[in-house]
């Protein structure tokens, strides 16, 4: 009788990125990790940010059958009653870790439940407490300590370094590669000029800011083929603007555009290979075609932001192209503009679209 007792009083579980759970329907292993793959998470992630910058990521609870090692989180995500999560950090902090609520995903089906945490470097090193109460009482704790490591960051400014031509900013971009080490973020401050040849970037990855006193612009070819693992090209506050018989920017490695002009191109933008292309706040005009998004070797792992917000695509031939597109989780086209265009969107790979915020004339 003391036994049966023993057996089912409710259990107090923890673990450091895993733990192994009995109940009476069976034994399973529950990991808190990154992503919702199969495998023996970390107890320790370190996470490396750059100053001024704000960082997300998500973190999943997933269940496998400890037998089959089967996922089953599907039906042990109705098992919990609660689920709470918890930072031991630096106390009083100006900028303090911070997670959403934990919910089913559907960008991550195979977890029971995501949260994303934000934080930034100021927020120092952190131990992240996920707490699940289960519906038999149990209660189960996972944790994982944060590791934050500061950046390296270089800026170029045009009063001190030479960027006033196309040759010029090409000579700067080939001294980067053989000479700032490749861990380091790279930042070009460009001048308000117009750059009339082409730009290849193909080692190291460039942040290219427009100037802030005028538009910067560009009428050669960007190529970008920098095939960093975990790196973003991002290219902000510039003009675009070219003829119709080239392409403007041509990315083999992830370009974020923001705030950018694309204008008389024959496309103006063209996503191939493995790679991953976000644009936001953009204005595409009088191209053949606008965002041409043909990732045919990629295989997801590379995806970095699905929201093309604010963007208008006005008087262009076929405004977006989608021919391939290496994720199944939904493009979202929130306070667009499409006006005046032949095609609108020209979805080939029956991407999952979200229009229901975009504008139609």
């Amino acid at each position: 009788m003391c036994a049966a007792w023993l057996y089912t009083r409710p259990q107090e579980l923890e673990g450091a990125g895993s733990v192994q759970y009995t109940d009476a329907d069976g034994s399973y292993q529950i990991h808190l990790a990154k992503s919702s793959e199969r495998f023996e998470p970390p107890k320790v992630v370190n996470v490396k940010c750059e100053p001024g910058e704000e960082y997300r990521f998500p973190l999943c609870v997933t269940f496998y059958d400890s037998r089959t090692g089967e996922n089953v989180s599907h039906s042990m995500a109705k098992k919990i009653k609660y689920s709470q999560i918890s930072f031991e950090q630096p106390e009083n902090s100006a900028y303090p870790w911070r997670a959403t609520e934990p919910v089913y995903s559907g960008a991550r089906p195979d977890a029971a439940l995501t949260s994303f945490m934000d934080f930034v470097l100021e927020s120092g090193s952190s131990r992240i407490i996920w707490t699940l109460g289960m519906t038999n009482g149990d209660t189960i704790r996972l944790y994982l300590d944060m590791e934050i490591e500061e950046i390296p960051v270089m800026h170029y400014y045009p009063e001190d370094t030479l960027m006033q031509t196309a040759e010029e900013l090409q000579a700067l971009v080939d001294e980067v590669d053989r000479t700032i080490p490749p861990e380091t973020i790279v930042y070009l401050h460009l001048p308000a000029v117009t750059y009339t040849g082409d730009l290849t970037i193909d080692q190291h990855p460039i942040n290219l800011c427009g100037s802030e006193e005028g538009r910067t612009v560009f009428t050669g070819h960007i190529y970008v083929t920098t095939m960093a693992e975990k790196r973003i090209n991002y290219f902000d506050h510039i003009d675009f603007l070219g003829s119709r018989d080239r392409i403007g920017i041509s990315a083999a490695d992830r370009v974020h555009l923001t705030d950018c002009t694309i204008s008389g191109w024959k496309t103006g933008v063209l996503a191939y290979g493995d790679t991953w292309v976000n644009a936001m706040h953009c204005r595409w005009e009088n191209n053949q075609i606008g965002f041409h998004f043909n990732a045919d070797n990629a295989d997801g792992s590379r995806v970095s932001h699905t929201q093309y917000t604010g963007n208008q695509f006005i008087g262009n031939g076929t405004a977006v192209l989608l021919e391939n597109v290496p994720t199944d989780i939904s493009l979202k086209f929130a306070d667009c503009r499409f006006a005046g265009n032949e095609v609108d969107i020209d979805n080939r790979c029956r991407q999952e679209l979200d229009i229901s915020q975009a504008v139609f004339e």
